[in-house]
């Protein structure tokens, strides 16, 4: 015999009234898709079991199903509610973007503008490429970042959804920062007439220019979530 979850939702009623409410809160959670599908996922389940303790005491199942959706909130209410798990994990994955993808663009920068000879020292690599300590600082911001929102906050205190946001804000202006600068660089070499790689330049100049525009809209879109904490 089918349980009675199974016999509630297919019910064209019930699904009705899970369905907007669904899809009410869905346009309200903003954050990583797979993140917000386990929500949904969980708050669905959450509102069959209502409905099957209602509909198991004998209440009709539209009016059970719209019980079990005023007992759990208003769609705002709840997605308040998850805005700081959604706001963590999505500075997270902002931040791992910025890092992972850092390697594809500065590998062009470090060939075309790097210091002749190589053994001139720590100076003369800054003064090629001025953007490094942008970077450095970039990645120290990520690691810190990291250690508090995962695994290590059993030993770490764990920061704050508003705090992550502000990393992630940091490392976009950061990465937008050491992009815009050997940008720069590389304008200043063309028009003294320095001697450039055409290749390197065109691949470097492109990567660069494309991450400083996502970074523009990364941040943009981080602010926005951070006001909404």
């Amino acid at each position: 015999m089918a349980n009675s979850r199974m016999s509630s939702a297919p019910t064209a009623d019930g699904n009705q009234v899970f369905d907007r409410y669904l899809a009410e809160l869905a346009a309200r959670l903003h954050g990583p898709r797979r993140v917000r599908a386990r929500i949904l996922s969980e708050i669905h389940d959450s509102l069959v079991d209502a409905l099957d303790a209602r509909t198991d005491n004998g209440a009709p199942l539209e009016t059970a199903a719209a019980a079990a959706v005023s007992e759990f909130g208003d769609p705002a209410t709840v997605a308040h509610s998850f805005a700081g798990e959604l706001a963590t994990v999505s500075a997270r994955h902002t931040i791992a973007a910025f890092i992972l993808t850092g390697p594809l663009v500065g590998i062009w920068w470090l060939l075309l503008l790097r210091p002749h000879p190589w053994q001139a020292g720590a100076l003369a690599l800054l003064a090629a490429i001025p953007a490094v300590p942008l970077i450095a600082i970039a990645i120290a911001t990520a690691a810190a970042t990291f250690a508090r929102t995962g695994k290590l906050t059993r030993w770490l205190p764990e920061t704050t959804p508003r705090n992550a946001l502000t990393a992630a804000i940091a490392v976009a202006a950061l990465c937008m920062a050491g992009d815009l600068t050997v940008l720069s660089v590389l304008a200043g070499k063309i028009l003294t007439g320095s001697a450039v790689n055409t290749g390197l330049a065109i691949i470097g100049a492109s990567a660069s220019t494309l991450r400083a525009a996502v970074a523009a809209t990364v941040l943009v879109r981080c602010l926005r979530s951070r006001r909404q904490l």
